[in-house]
C-alpha cells in the first residue's frame, strides 16, 4: 500500500440530529511528530531532499565512497525483501510511500543526518513522557556489515580512512543518543554482528553501549538481504538523574496490538539529558536499506492506520434504538464517549454507559444502543492505542 497519511483523526467531525439529540464530533490529530518516507526522485540523497514531517532542512550527507541512494536497490534481488516499483520497502499492514535509501555495496562508509524542527524537538524530549519510533530495515547478508540509526545530540561519524575503521562512532565524545545498531561491536569495526537489531546508546562517549537483540531476521536462500523487519522503539524519558529506558520490538503485523514490554527484543537504560536531542543520523558501511521512519507519542501513530480516510461516525434510527457506525480497523479499541455540555472538551467526555474498548473490525463497526432520553446529548467515538498483549 502506498499513501501518505500524516495524521489520524481520533474524533469524527460529522454533525447529525435525531429525535431531539445532537451528534457533534470534534477532530483531533494524532501525535505523529516525524515522518520520513524518502519519497524523492531516484538518485543520491542530498540536501535538497527535505520532504516529510517535523524536520528543519534537508539531509546532510558526509563520508566517502558510495552515496546513499533513493530508490536504487536493484542489488536486493527480492529474496528477503519486499520492494515496490519505486524502490521502496513494503510490509504487511503498513502504509508506505516513495522509495527507500541504501548504499550500493560495501565500499566506504556514509552518514546522513537531518535536524529536527524546534517544535518536534520539544514534543519528543519532555521528561516523564513516552515516545515511539518505527523504521523498516533490510540488512545485507554479506559479512554482516550493518548500519546504525540514532536519535541524539550529534551525528554519527564517518571516518575519512580505509578499513579497519577507527573506534569512534559519534562525532563528539560528549554526545548522547539512543538508537538501533545491527553490530555487536562497540567500535565500528569493519566486520561484526549477528544481524540482530540491537539497542544502542551513546552515553557521553563516542563509543556505543550495546544491548544485543534476541531477534535475528532470517535470510531467504539466495537472498542478498535478511527479511525486511519493522522495528519499533519505545523510549521512556525520566527526569535528569534517573535512568531513561529504550525498548526495541520486532513487529510482525502492523495492524496488531501494542506490544507488551516483556516482549522487547532488547532493552537498554541510561541517564540522558535528552532536551538537546535534535538530530536523526544514519551510518552504514554496507548495503543496509532504510525506509518509513516515524516518531510519535503513541504506538498507533508510528505504525500508521490500516483503514483509509478519516475516522467518521454516523448515526441512524434502529427501531427504538440508534445505530452508531464508523470506519474501523481490526484489533483497534474504540470508546463511545458522551456529554450534555459542549463547553467540556471532548477529550474529557466520559465513556457512555460502559461502551469502552470496543474492538474494531475492518472495514466498519456498528454499535446499537437504546435511544437516549435526554433532550440533547453529544457523542464522539475515540480511537485508542491497541491493547497490549497479555
Amino acid at each position: 500500500m502506498k499513501s501518505l497519511n500524516c495524521t489520524r483523526n481520533v474524533l469524527t467531525h460529522t454533525a447529525t440530529m435525531f429525535a431531539g439529540f445532537t451528534l457533534s464530533i470534534t477532530p483531533t490529530s494524532a501525535e505523529l511528530i516525524l515522518l520520513e518516507q524518502f519519497d524523492y526522485t531516484a538518485g543520491p540523497l542530498n540536501d535538497e531532499d527535505n520532504g516529510g514531517l517535523g524536520f528543519d532542512g534537508g539531509w546532510i550527507n558526509t563520508g566517502w565512497s558510495r552515496d546513499y541512494e533513493v530508490g536504487i536497490i536493484n542489488y536486493a534481488n527480492g529474496a528477503g525483501t519486499t520492494i515496490n516499483e519505486l524502490g521502496g520497502l513494503e510490509f504487511p499492514g503498513l502504509e508506505t510511500a516513495g522509495g527507500a535509501i541504501s548504499r550500493f555495496g560495501t565500499a566506504g562508509q556514509r552518514v546522513v543526518t537531518r535536524n529536527l524542527s524546534a517544535e518536534s524537538q520539544t514534543a519528543l524530549t519532555a521528561d516523564g513522557t513516552t515516545i515511539w519510533f518505527s523504521v523498516l530495515m533490510g540488512a545485507p547478508s554479506n559479512g554482516n556489515r550493518y548500519g546504525t540509526i540514532i536519535f541524539g545530540t550529534d551525528a554519527l561519524m564517518a571516518q575519512q580512512s580505509a578499513p579497519p575503521f577507527p573506534s569512534g562512532n559519534l562525532s563528539v565524545a560528549s554526545g548522547q543518543a539512543f538508537g538501533i545498531g545491527c553490530r555487536l561491536d562497540s567500535g565500528g569495526l569493519s566486520i561484526g554482528g549477528s544481524g540482530s537489531p540491537n539497542a544502542v546508546a551513546f552515553i557521553d562517549s563516542d563509543k556505543a553501549t550495546i544491548a544485543e537483540g534476541t531477534y535475528l531476521p532470517p535470510i531467504t536462500e539466495g537472498g542478498t538481504h535478511h527479511d525486511t523487519s519493522l522495528i519499533i522503539g519505545k523510549i521512556k524519558w525520566s527526569p535528569k538523574g534517573t535512568e531513561d529506558e529504550l525498548l526495541l520490538f520486532n513487529i510482525t503485523d502492523a495492524t496488531g496490538p501494542e506490544p507488551a514490554e516483556e516482549d522487547a527484543i532488547a532493552t537498554l537504560v541510561a541517564d540522558f539529558d535528552q532536551s538537546n536531542f535534535n538530530v536523526i543520523s544514519l551510518w552504514d558501511t554496507g548495503s543496509t536499506i532504510y525506509d518509513e521512519l516515524r516518531f510519535g507519542t503513541n504506538f498507533v501513530d508510528v505504525v500508521g492506520p490500516a483503514a483509509s480516510g478519516p475516522l467518521t461516525l454516523n448515526i441512524a434510527p434502529n427501531g427504538t434504538d440508534f445505530a452508531f457506525t464508523w470506519n474501523s480497523q481490526d484489533g483497534q479499541p474504540y470508546d463511545l464517549v458522551s456529554s450534555l455540555d459542549l463547553s467540556i472538551p471532548p477529550a474529557e467526555w466520559p465513556v457512555y454507559e460502559g461502551n469502552a474498548d470496543i474492538l474494531g473490525t475492518t472495514p466498519e463497526n456498528t454499535l446499537i444502543i437504546p435511544a437516549p432520553t435526554d433532550p440533547k446529548r453529544f457523542f464522539a467515538i475515540v480511537a485508542k492505542s491497541p491493547l497490549p498483549q497479555q
